[in-house]
Order: structure tokens, then sequence, then C-alpha cells
């Protein structure tokens, strides 16, 4: 490994600008080009390091005569033909293995690309919230809404018309959707790392720290199998539907809906917005479609929507765990509102205080206190639907989330409810105790 990592060379404060740069600057593309440049380098370290030099040098010779061809201007036709005569009796030379070999590094190659290319969106939309005084993005939410103010549309008629909107996107098990979930996690870990390598100051220590996570990736993408060796069951398409929820639907829904809200407020500023309708919702087919699959029965069918359920109640849990971290406020120096104590004692005569860790270590946390019942309310209801303490609906859940927002509301915790209560709620007006339907 070189003595100084890739990412740390260069000066900061040049990138920062880079990072930070408007629309029509061109210094912009700069961070893209460094880090497919660099992505390449390592990839290049580890099948040198998994398969030897002369084996590099293969790939390295097709894709330069690759580049070469792209990049000839139109009109040397003879040309073109001898650089493709060229790239193609180099790769008619080489044994299956070695193909095979060749196709996975170029694949790999162009995984890495299309990460770097992700990532460079979401560094320009932050430059683009960075120079607010920019056009934004045309298609964007905040481009969008000021297309809809310089046509004449007040925020009032905005609101009626995202009244009218559902957006359903619908997830179903392709048959040609063969990519394993293990390769789509390396992928997600090595677009963090890049994410990282842009927090400036960047220290030698982190540069080092995340390079070296890229190239443990980029090894381990090499020594795995890319796609699935066995036909998935229906059971393996549930759970690989589900999967997309907690690694992506979960935390991008209200991050979607904040930004939605910042918008309106940015480009209707003088105008009162009032609350954002509930927008999307989610389907499924799998499990559920009626192709011709004779695996797909009513029983899948149910073992589908029983899954969902478990997986979304699963979710709540953590998110109650998440509250009761964060919402200490005692009774000693706030009050609460009435009906909140009232809903308390009720759970107490209900459930029972064994239910209520809280309610034993320190009663005067009655956020926390309260907490611990719904938790015991949504385990019964993941575990026994239609249970004695289980929750009858996730409109019942709701009212409990919303009881407690309100208490915060009407006692000077309006920072609580919005940062942590608000999300949790989105979430539950649009996933229910079904996940998708």
């Amino acid at each position: 490994m070189p003595d100084t990592p890739l990412w740390s060379g260069e000066d900061q404060a040049s990138r920062l600008a880079e990072l930070t740069a408007e629309t029509r600057d061109s210094r912009k593309e700069l961070p893209l080009r460094r880090d497919v440049r660099y992505l390449g380098m390592l990839l290049g370290r580890v099948l040198e390091e998994q398969e030897g030099k002369a084996f590099l040098e293969i790939v390295e010779r097709l894709r330069k005569l690759l580049i070469q061809h792209r990049e000839q201007p139109s009109g040397k036709e003879e040309f073109h033909q001898r650089l493709m005569a060229q790239a193609r009796e180099l790769i008619g030379s080489l044994s299956v293995d070695d193909a095979y070999r060749v196709t996975k590094a170029f694949s790999i190659y162009f995984e890495l690309t299309n990460l770097a290319e992700t990532n460079h969106r979401k560094r320009r939309r932050r430059a683009a919230r960075l120079n607010s005084d920019q056009n934004p993005v045309e298609g964007s939410l905040r481009g969008t809404l000021m297309r809809a103010r310089e046509a004449g549309k007040p925020a009032s008629e905005v609101l009626a018309a995202l009244r009218k909107i559902k957006v359903v996107p619908v997830f179903t098990a392709h048959p040609t959707e063969v990519t394993r979930h293990t390769v789509l996690y390396k992928r997600r870990r090595i677009s963090a790392a890049l994410e990282r390598l842009d927090q400036l100051p960047l220290a030698y220590g982190e540069a080092s720290e995340d390079e070296a996570q890229i190239l443990a990736e980029i090894t381990s993408l090499w020594q795995s199998d890319e796609v699935r060796l066995k036909k998935p069951t229906v059971r393996d398409e549930i759970h690989m539907g589900l999967d997309y929820f907690p690694m992506v639907l979960f935390d991008t829904l209200p991050r979607l809906y904040q930004e939605l809200e910042e918008s309106l407020q940015e480009v209707y500023p003088a105008e009162e917005c009032g609350k954002l309708p509930e927008l999307l919702s989610f389907g499924s087919w799998i499990g559920g479609d009626r192709d011709g699959n004779p695996s797909v029965t009513s029983r899948s069918t149910q073992e589908a929507l029983r899954m969902a359920r478990y997986r979304i109640i699963e979710h709540y849990l953590g998110e109650i765990a998440i509250l009761g971290g964060h919402l200490s406020v005692s009774t000693r120096r706030i009050r609460v509102l009435p009906a909140l104590s009232d809903r308390l004692r009720y759970y107490d005569s209900r459930l029972g205080e064994e239910h209520s860790r809280w309610k034993r270590i320190s009663e005067a946390e009655i956020y926390r206190c309260l907490l611990d019942y719904i938790s015991a309310r949504l385990r019964d209801s993941r575990e026994a639907p239609g249970g004695t303490h289980a929750y009858g609906s996730a409109q019942e859940f709701e009212g409990d989330l919303l009881m407690i927002r309100e208490s915060l509301m009407a006692n000077r915790g309006q920072r609580l409810a919005e940062l942590l209560l608000d999300p949790l709620l989105r979430k539950v007006r649009t996933f229910g105790f079904h996940l998708h339907t």
C-alpha cells in the first residue's frame, strides 16, 4: 500500500471549493473524476494481488483499446476497425476461465463507477442547497415548486394538488433480478466510505481507514459469487423484497417529506403551507401474484402478509427503544397532560407494572414508562395479532404516539415532538401494521 492514502493528497481547501462549486463552475466535475480514477486504481491493486500482474496487464490493455476506440473522432473508420480487431483478437485468445475473470473485472469496474456517480449526484444536491441563489435543478422538488409559483399558483393550490396525488411503488419478484443482497450491502458500504471521504478536513488516518475499507470490499466482491447459484424459493423472494425497507425506505421516507416541507417553506415563505398529505404508500406482488408459478399459493400469500407485518412492527419496536433513550423528561422538572397520566394508569391496571422497567427505575420519567407499555403491546401485536394486549389497529398505536406528541407540545417540548415523534408518525401513517398492500 502506498505511504499516502489516495484521497488525502490534495489541497483540502481546493477540494472544498470543488465540493461546493456552483453549477456553472467546471470544477464541480473534478471530485467525480478523482473518485473514478482512484477506485479504478484500487481495483487494479486488488486484481494484481488476487490474479497476478499478467492478468492485470490483459485487463488494462483491453481497457485502453476500448477507450481509444470510443475517443477517436468520426471519419476514421479504418482506425476504428483496427482497434476493434485488436480487442477481438485479445478476447479470442483467452481461455473460458480467463474470459470470465476479465468480464468480472470490468463488471466490478462499472459497479464502482456507478457508485461514484451516485455519490456525485448527492454532492451536487448538497451544493445546490448551499448555493440557494442558484436556479434549482429542473425536476427537483424545489425546482417544480418554483415553476408553480412563477406560473401564479399559490401554496393553497399546490397543497390541493398534492392531496390528489397517490404514488404507490410496487415490488415484484422479477425472474431476472438475481443480484445477491450480500453484493448490495457491499456496494452500500463502499458508498458510505466514499461519502466519508468528502468530509473535510480529512485526517490522514481517516483517509487511510476508508481506503482500506474500500479495498477490503473490492477484494470481497472479487472473491464472491455475484449471482445466486440456486433459484430462490417464494419465501426467499419475500425476504428479498422486504429487505429494501430497512435497507433504504424506512430512513428515506421521513427525509422525503422533510425535504418537501422545507421546499414549500422556502418557495412560499409568506404563506401558511399547512400539513402535508400522505403521498406515498407501497405495494407488492411477491408471494401473491398468480402468474403461473405453482409455488405461489394462498398459503404463501398469507406468509407474505405475516412476514410484512412482522418486519414493520419490528421496526416500530426499534424506534420506540430509540424514543425511550431520548425522552428522559421527568415530571419533577416539567408537567405532562392529564390525559397522558390517565393513559399510564390505565396501562398499569391492564398490563401490570412488570411490563414497564422504567416504572420500577424512575416513575417520574413518565414518557419512558408509557413507551415500555407501548412496546409490550407492539410485541403482542407482532406475535399474537388479535390477542388480549395487542393493538387492534395501527391507528390505535398512532393514538398513543399522538398523545405523547400533544403532551410534549403543550409543555415546551416542541423540538422533541418534531424531531422524534413526527418522523415515526409519518411511517405509521404510511406503513400501518401491513407495511405494503
